[in-house]
């Protein structure tokens, strides 16, 4: 899938807050990185899948059913970022295609207003239930901070972790 030129600048910031943590990208060039990112050539969410796998030893799968496989349990990685939809009245990070995965979901998400980044990971039993039409939606007020008390049938920040380790480590049985 090719990067839509509005949603670059996204992508580049999910793409430095993962960089870190995957090891094999230490001995890569530095501006040939850059240069691909702001080309919209590198597909951040497999950089996001290889971080994972480096931070949590993860085998990569990239099948259906999830991206991650540890010890026999699959899970799936995520990325998303806050945006006003319902006509500007609410502020959110949608959580796309979940239908079909079999494990956790591991989920970055990128707030732009405070340029805050947010881990999570998310049992399949508590998103199973959703209807295949919908998605999982993170909730944040207008200003960026997090909604942690809201009006949603599953309060998404109850399965938020710290870091980025944390989000890559953490499992549920």
């Amino acid at each position: 899938m090719s990067t839509k030129k509005e949603n670059l600048e996204l992508d580049i910031a999910h793409f430095r807050n993962l960089a870190p943590h995957i090891k094999r990208f230490k001995s890569l060039c530095a501006e040939t990185i850059d240069s691909l990112l702001t080309m919209g050539i590198m597909e951040v969410s497999t950089a996001f899948e290889l971080a994972l796998c480096d931070a949590g030893g993860h085998e990569h799968v990239s099948l259906n059913e999830g991206d991650l496989r540890r010890n026999g349990k699959p899970s799936d990685a995520k990325i998303a970022s806050v945006r006003t939809h319902n006509y500007g009245q609410a502020y959110c990070a949608p959580v796309h295609n979940i239908h079909g995965k079999m494990g956790c979901l591991r989920v970055q998400v990128y707030e732009r207003k405070q340029n805050e980044f947010y881990y999570f990971v998310i049992p399949r039993r508590v998103y199973a239930s959703i209807p295949r039409s919908s998605n999982i939606d993170i909730p944040f007020e207008m200003d960026g901070t997090p909604r942690t008390r809201n009006r949603s049938r599953i309060n998404w920040w109850n399965y938020q972790v710290d870091t980025f380790e944390l989000m890559a480590l953490k499992d549920y049985a």
